[in-house]
């Protein structure tokens, strides 16, 4: 296929968007790209710790809008997303599943709860007292930068809650746009086309997590006639029928879901793998990876929010870069102190990330 091309009027994708799409799939459900979003679950939740402590310094702790309570919801988000990266950096693929490894379906439910949140006190639908929440423009920053990340990758990778859903990943014209715009390297990777197949229909356990193709077969044969002879196995070559996916070992393969001039169908299908993920098993992380790019958020964190500025106190944490320079003591033991200039990073003590706390005699 050199362009988009209807067969039987369904859309189906080229051969340099088959390209894309199994490179993007790699991509978003790369250890790479959850790592990334963890980095970012850990801003929000330093946003979140910063700001339930100054609440508490200046006595609101009944006022805020964000609560002590809310903070340890959001740090069993942050322990699930990192226990998730952990067993993914170890080759752990049930971290995608909705069932109790999933790791990531945990971390997502406090994140989703304070999106919907922030919805509605923009919306006016619930309200915040915003005068007593210490750095709540910093909050939704954070959070937005994060429910853009994941929002990223989670669409295409994780698997959904109701297991009668169609395949995530649909070839039309919102998919066609959304690839022009994604970032890929100038010599993509081919598709794998392998010659010892696995195929697996609409309903049967899927044997390995991967990216499978949907492809024409003959129709299943009732429970009858396979007592006498078994499903035939397609063969050669292979007619695609929509876009490839990511389908999770142990599950149910799902129905496809394809466009059509005016309308969408859902129908059963033969998957046929062309790529088991078995990558970081043997603790390596390919080099691939080290060029992938990512489009959500749009646009960085303007700083870094573990650090948290109050009107009379300055506190930050090793590894941040100081927004004042002076005399830095460590929150811990007030007898311990270095100087730095802004800008220059505060450091480890004794090997350990602390929280430092600047003292009177700062420079601008």
């Amino acid at each position: 296929m050199n362009q988009s091309i209807a067969s039987n009027g369904i859309l189906l994708p080229t051969d340099v968007e088959r390209q894309q799409i199994f490179y993007f799939l790699q991509r978003l459900s790369s250890v790479t790209a959850w790592r990334r979003i963890f980095e970012y679950y850990k801003a929000w939740a330093d946003c979140t710790e910063n700001s339930v402590r100054e609440a508490d310094r200046q006595g609101w702790a009944d006022r805020t809008g964000v609560t002590e309570s809310d903070y340890v919801l959001i740090l069993k988000g942050l322990a699930h997303c990192e226990e998730g990266v952990v067993r993914l950096g170890k080759g752990d693929k049930r971290v995608f599943k909705f069932d109790a490894n999933g790791e990531f379906e945990m971390a997502s439910r406090t994140l989703s709860h304070w999106a919907s949140m922030k919805t509605r006190i923009e919306e006016g639908e619930n309200g915040i007292d915003e005068p007593h929440t210490p750095l709540w423009a910093e909050f939704k920053t954070t959070l937005t930068a994060l429910h853009d990340a994941w929002e990223e990758c989670s669409y295409q990778i994780l698997e959904p809650r109701y297991l009668d859903e169609p395949a995530l990943t649909i070839y039309n014209s919102w998919l066609r746009d959304e690839l022009k715009s994604m970032p890929f390297p100038a010599v993509l990777p081919a598709v794998p086309d392998p010659l010892d197949n696995t195929f697996v229909r609409t309903n049967e356990y899927t044997p390995f997590s991967g990216i499978w193709e949907p492809i024409e077969a003959a129709p299943k044969k009732n429970s009858l006639l396979r007592l006498f002879s078994a499903d035939p196995k397609p063969q050669p070559p292979f007619k695609i029928m929509g876009a490839m996916n990511y389908l999770h070992g142990g599950s149910r393969a799902p129905q496809i879901k394809f466009s059509v001039p005016g309308e969408s169908i859902r129908s059963d299908t033969t998957w046929r793998l062309l790529w088991r993920d078995d990558r970081y098993t043997d603790g390596r992380i390919p080099e691939q990876e080290q060029s992938y790019r990512f489009t959500e958020p749009r646009t960085e964190l303007a700083q870094n929010y573990s650090i948290a500025l109050a009107k009379e106190t300055v506190w930050a944490e090793s590894g941040s870069a100081v927004p004042v320079g002076g005399t830095w003591l460590l929150e811990s033991d007030l007898t311990t102190k270095i100087v730095l200039q802004k800008g220059e990073r505060l450091p480890l003590y004794q090997g350990r990330e602390v929280r430092w706390v600047l003292a009177e005699d700062r420079v601008a």
